[in-house]
């Protein structure tokens, strides 16, 4: 059963790009020889016009992170592999892929600008404002979260510490060569893609000394910092090229592996329609699997750093549509690394990422990798991909800060960055009372709110792209029936939120305020579509 779920996942993922994915292009009229903000705005910082091959990796480390990993995870535990799976190809395909892809191709015909400042300029300012506001507070949250998860694991585990500053030394190196335009990108690949996977050896065998998690914390406070301020193609691109191999590493050894392992379910397809734990089947298998599906974040990553570098149009689809569905078939490996764990392996896995670990580990051994090498590379993997998440957010929120106050220069780019990482350092080692009124890091506090924050920004930024649609003079229903979806499945959550953790908490009132600003945001949006004849954004006929 494992080995038809593989084939057909994948093979379903590669139909959708192949006919799905051109009728994406021919609907929305890609065109290559319209210049893109890449090459009209080029500055070697943030703007700079890049191959598709290079900036896919940098597109994909960035969405992919933790989500497609832990969400599976979790919803295959839950609710069972049977939902989760279906979940995971029809929200890739049709949801997902579509969020992101317009998400790209708005930035992309707006200049560069986000996704927050599109919805200013095709729905109102006062609505665009305030989603920047809400946008920022999301991106402000993803930074608390992954500096405090990042700074533990570097602190439990010395070895992954290791190869990552490893990682980075070798991607600053194969930036400044590959600026400097004596190789080709294929010689550095030879070289370079050994070379980062050699950190799993010196990580393995040279561990640096144990660190505490507070000193971890402000020394990866520091790297976001001189990263998110650095060009592009100095340390973003090529780092994200080559953490991107990791990820084709373990989807290639781990599909692998699993063909050849013999490994069998060992969980249910369906363990009913509600959970002690997270609650009704809907909506929160769909807020739960989260980036495996369709995620809010990427349309921040797409209209953010993505858009900045794309070459040509047509490279929208490879990347953004291509990019959605390859995060597909990672959501679909990692359900598999779970489904094939007994009860107690799974307890021994502990965390989400941990039983990852375990599941991976014993589809490499099937391919002659040590178990305990097995673990170590995928743990790697996913600590290379929260370092990437964190840096990227740090320079989406310094754009953010630039358009909410039209603020671009040296100055902003350096301060900015500095404001974006205030509140970040303030509150990550803060500590409220959860739901159950025990003390805990900030972030935890508020955790059940964030999957839903995250759908609801993603039915936003599809909400937008409709009325994007619909002002170009672009049939817009293959976007309109995602975004009911996706407006219909956080706004319950949201509401279900309320009702069980009441007002007067944190939980409650904080999710009765998202559940307002969201309402707020959809209902000027839908009045937008209604009236709307020919968008702000148009340039000529068509998009």
């Amino acid at each position: 059963m494992l080995v038809l779920i593989l084939l057909s996942s994948c093979a379903l993922c590669f139909l959708a790009y192949q006919f799905y994915g051109k009728f994406l292009t021919d609907r929305c009229r890609l065109d290559d020889t319209k210049a893109t903000p890449a090459v009209e705005k080029e500055d070697g910082v943030d703007y700079s016009p890049t191959r598709a091959s290079v900036l896919f990796g940098h597109h994909f480390s960035s969405i992919a992170g933790a989500g497609p990993i832990v969400g599976p995870i979790l919803a295959a535990m839950y609710f069972g592999w049977g939902p989760t799976w279906v979940w995971i190809l029809v929200g890739a395909i049709l949801v997902g892929g579509v969020h992101d892809f317009g998400s790209t191709l708005m930035s992309v015909r707006n200049g560069g600008r986000s996704i927050a400042d599109t919805m200013r300029g095709l729905v109102g300012a006062g609505a665009g404002k305030l989603f920047m506001i809400f946008v920022l507070l999301a991106l402000v949250y993803v930074i608390i979260v992954f500096l405090d998860l990042t700074a533990n694991t570097f602190a439990k585990q010395p070895a992954v510490a290791t190869a990552s500053g490893w990682f980075i030394a070798v991607a600053v190196i194969f930036g400044f060569l590959m600026k400097s335009g004596k190789f080709s990108l294929g010689q550095l690949a030879l070289i370079f893609f050994p070379l980062t996977f050699a950190g799993l050896a010196v990580g393995h065998y040279f561990p640096m000394v144990e660190l505490d998690k507070s000193l971890w914390i402000w020394l990866t406070l520091g790297y976001c910092f001189v990263a998110a301020v650095l060009p592009v193609g100095l340390l973003l691109q090529p780092r994200d090229f080559l953490s991107a191999g990791f990820l084709y590493a373990i989807l290639a050894v781990g599909l692998v592996g699993m063909l050849l392992s013999g490994e069998t379910i060992q969980m249910p397809a369906f363990s009913g329609w509600e959970s002690d734990k997270l609650g009704m089947l809907m909506p929160f298998l769909f807020i739960t699997v989260a980036c495996g599906a369709c995620s809010g974040f990427h349309s921040i990553v797409s209209s953010g750093t993505t858009s900045k570098q794309i070459k040509k149009e047509s490279d929208v689809r490879r990347i953004s549509y291509g990019g959605m569905l390859v995060e597909g078939i990672l959501a679909v490996f990692a359900m598999g690394c779970v489904a094939v764990l007994t009860m107690s392996e799974r307890e021994a896995g502990g965390t989400p990422v941990g039983i990852f670990a375990t599941g991976a580990a014993k589809f490499f051994a099937a391919v002659g990798i040590p178990i305990q090498l097995g673990a170590e590379f995928a743990m790697l993997a996913i600590s290379t991909f929260l370092l990437t998440t964190l840096d990227t957010c740090t320079r989406l929120t310094r754009f953010l800060i630039e358009e909410l106050f039209s603020w671009r220069n040296e100055a902003s780019r350096f301060l900015g960055t500095a404001v974006a990482l205030t509140l970040p350092c303030l509150l990550v080692f803060q500590q409220f009372p959860g739901t159950d009124g025990i003390l805990q890091p900030a972030w935890k506090a508020i955790w059940p709110l964030f999957g839903a924050t995250n759908q609801l920004l993603a039915a936003l930024a599809l909400l937008t792209f409709v009325v994007f649609l619909k002002a170009s003079r672009v049939g817009y229903g293959f976007a309109l029936l995602p975004a009911v979806v996706m407006i219909m499945m956080p706004m319950t959550a949201l509401a279900l939120m309320v009702q069980k953790f009441g007002i007067s908490t944190l939980l409650g009132g904080t999710s009765a305020a998202m559940f307002l600003l969201g309402l707020f945001l959809i209902i000027t949006s839908w009045r937008r579509l209604i009236r709307s004849k020919a968008g702000p954004l148009q340039t000529e006929p068509g998009i």
